[in-house]
């Protein structure tokens, strides 16, 4: 009987955790016009953002002047693309794409995506501002 018990309550555990594992999509999140320092060239926000998202494992390639697509591959099974647009004075990041991270689009206009995409996102807005201040 006590057996039994801790069977089951293992097998509940395990349900529970995996359950927890399965996180709730969030609203995206987009970051706009984040201020650059007054020294800085196109040329030097566009050198930090490449330098950044290189450092964390996402491919970048330019696609217009002042305009950059990032990717990033995530174990094999999950892909994010976020449009960057860049200038001597801001740069944003915007949602463009993704795999397997449970995006949706939200009645008001504001995706929902699995809460991972807004920590990689961010920390990539991050390491921008730490390399354009470095600089």
């Amino acid at each position: 009987m006590k057996t039994l018990r801790i069977l089951v309550l293992a097998a509940l555990s395990a349900v529970s955790l995996h359950a927890a594992a399965q996180r709730a999509p969030v609203p995206v999140m987009n970051f706009e016009n984040i201020p650059v320092s007054a020294a800085a060239s196109a040329d030097k926000v566009k050198q930090a953002i490449q330098s950044a998202a290189t450092a964390r494992q996402w491919e970048v390639r330019e696609e217009a002047p002042g305009r950059m697509v990032a990717t990033l591959h995530v174990r094999g099974k999950h892909t994010v693309v976020t449009d960057i647009l860049y200038s001597p004075t801001s740069f944003s990041l915007k949602y463009r794409d993704s795999v397997n991270m449970k995006y949706s689009p939200g009645a008001d206009g504001r995706g929902m995506i699995h809460p991972f995409y807004n920590r990689w996102v961010e920390d990539l807005k991050e390491a921008i501002r730490a390399n354009i201040n470095r600089s």
